[in-house]
């Protein structure tokens, strides 16, 4: 005890002293165990960002879920990413991304990742089908990237 201390009180604690007794951080995560995905900022900064910050998975700006070799989504603005599921929200295949492919879990729009966002797709080509000749340009290119714009609106 020090001088002018009173028995009972309790010690007062400085801030690097405090802890999350009250506060699940593990349980606020967002969670993502597929090998080949990542995040941007990575799941690591994300829960020392959230160990320094509590709430601060509710608000990630411009949050980027992809995965190797496939591509990337970026969410645009602040994403609540607070106890998502990403390993069943997001799933990227060859030429595609789905989100929420079960539609009774995805969220109104303007929550969860059911909001505006960039779409980056790797590996997709223009491959004629009756001939498997691939283009690189011209209205066959042309036609085909509308065809993809027009699936994303």
């Amino acid at each position: 005890m020090h001088d002018g201390d009173k028995v009972g009180d309790k010690p007062k604690l400085v801030p690097e002293e405090m802890h999350y007794d009250n506060y699940d951080v593990d349980g606020i995560m967002p969670k993502l165990q597929c090998a080949d995905y990542y995040t941007v900022p990575p799941m690591e900064e994300l829960l020392s960002k959230e160990k320094e910050e509590a709430g601060f998975c509710c608000h990630v700006k411009d949050l980027v879920v992809g995965r190797h070799g496939y591509g990337s989504i970026k969410f645009l603005g602040k994403t609540d990413v607070g106890k998502l599921d990403l390993d069943s929200a997001v799933q990227f295949n060859h030429r595609e991304v789905i989100i929420y492919m079960d539609e009774s879990k995805k969220p109104p729009v303007g929550q969860g990742l059911n909001k505006p966002a960039k779409m980056t797709l790797l590996n997709v080509r223009c491959i004629y089908k009756s001939n498997g000749k691939e283009y690189k340009d011209g209205p066959m290119v042309n036609k085909y990237r509308d065809t993809l714009i027009k699936k994303t609106v």
